[in-house]
């Protein structure tokens, strides 16, 4: 069967690397056996996706299996954007109170609100606003025992009931790149914001995150330039955006309808592509070059941060997981886990574990940083 984008519905497709069949890599550093790596880039509208992974399956897979920081319940993504780490939801708060002053009453829905670290943010600060939300994963049920007055739904968008026109804000937060169809959901929150309502928006940024060309469950991989594209296909304006690491923080208004294309995104996304994908590759051959490196002086190597490529790059790569010493990681919220059977902990691993070889599995946006770390410890380090 011939590949449409999933968008404009164009045959007219170009393949991005990895082209890759067999056990992948989910956002919630997951295995997902027997799947796909097909990204392309779309000709005609430049939605960049990935034609396999939970792609026809998606909400399934979110309803069953999914489990993005539910290992313990202090479990949460970090920012390393500001002067200090905080959590993802409260950088995307104080981003949110940066972009816009909101009334002191209103109705807000969250879109796939997860353990509701965000939504606990906002209402401390907007006390009289009326919360809905729904969540269709097992983290429902921590969001339900946070917020037993909130109206809230275990379900995805297209099952949760909302009248035409209910909402002051929308907020999805690391949802829009997991459905199907972007447009589809974007038009989806178009029609049931008020007014002028406002629907606030975070995403990785393709531009910044070249391991996301290996994250099966991130269906489209989306760019500044595919999100305003999208945004005026669904009938809004873009008040404001905000790049701080790999995020990607935008925030529409509701107009009356759809705005013309102005600019070529296809043409755009395809430098994106071409430079993401180069260093992509030059990661996993990173990774390949310092396991190659270990194993010939005989001593251990890790793989810091738990980026997709780190995690993918036994099976793309062929080799045993076992190989791994152990996954090296900032965020003190997944210290004492495993994944793939192997240990996640901070940089103390390095000399308890005898590591003399670290290959970053990280953005670029943090190689200097992380190079910067890793120096006093002496091991050398492997990246793109």
């Amino acid at each position: 069967m011939k590949k449409q984008c999933p968008v404009c519905e164009s045959d007219r497709l170009h393949d991005i690397y990895p082209s890759f069949s067999g056990t992948c890599i989910t956002s919630d550093m997951m295995v997902l056996r027997d799947a796909s790596m097909d990204n392309r880039l779309c000709s005609e509208c430049g939605l960049i996706f990935n034609a396999g992974g939970t792609r026809g399956w998606s909400e399934a897979f979110y309803k069953e299996s999914y489990s993005l920081m539910m290992k313990s319940p202090d479990a949460a993504i970090q920012s390393f954007s500001g002067p200090a780490p905080i959590s993802q939801a409260e950088r995307t708060h104080q981003i949110l109170r940066e972009m816009t002053s909101l009334p002191t009453g209103g109705s807000v829905l969250e879109i796939g609100a997860g353990k509701g670290e965000f939504l606990g943010h906002f209402l401390e600060e907007s006390r009289d606003w009326r919360a809905a939300a729904f969540e269709p994963s097992s983290a429902f049920d921590v969001l339900q025992k946070k917020f037993p007055t909130a109206r809230l739904s275990r379900c995805d968008y297209k099952e949760f009931e909302a009248e035409a026109g209910s909402f002051d804000l929308i907020v999805a937060l690391g949802v829009l790149e997991h459905v199907d169809n972007p447009l589809d959901m974007l038009k989806w929150a178009h029609q049931r914001l008020k007014e002028s309502g406002l629907f606030y928006i975070r995403v990785p940024n393709f531009a910044k995150n070249p391991n996301d060309l290996f994250c099966a469950d991130h269906l489209s991989k989306l760019t500044l330039h595919s999100l305003e594209s999208l945004a005026h296909a669904a009938g809004f304006d873009v008040v404001a955006s905000k790049e701080a690491g790999v995020p990607i923080f935008v925030l529409l208004r509701k107009i009356d309808g759809p705005k013309p294309q102005t600019v070529n995104v296809a043409e755009l996304n395809q430098s994106i592509v071409d430079q993401n994908a180069m260093v992509a590759k030059s990661a996993m051959d990173a990774i390949d070059r310092c396991r190659k490196a270990a194993d010939a002086a005989g001593e251990p190597f890790a793989i810091f941060g738990l980026g997709s490529s780190g995690l993918f790059a036994p099976f793309y790569l062929g080799f045993d997981v076992a190989k791994i010493a152990a996954y090296l990681d900032e965020n003190r919220s997944t210290w004492g886990s495993g994944l793939h059977g192997r240990s996640v902990g901070g940089l103390d691993k390095i000399k308890e574990l005898g590591i003399r070889h670290v290959a970053l599995a990280i953005s670029p946006v943090y190689f200097d940083q992380v190079k910067a770390k890793l120096a006093p410890y002496g091991v050398e380090i492997y990246s793109a």
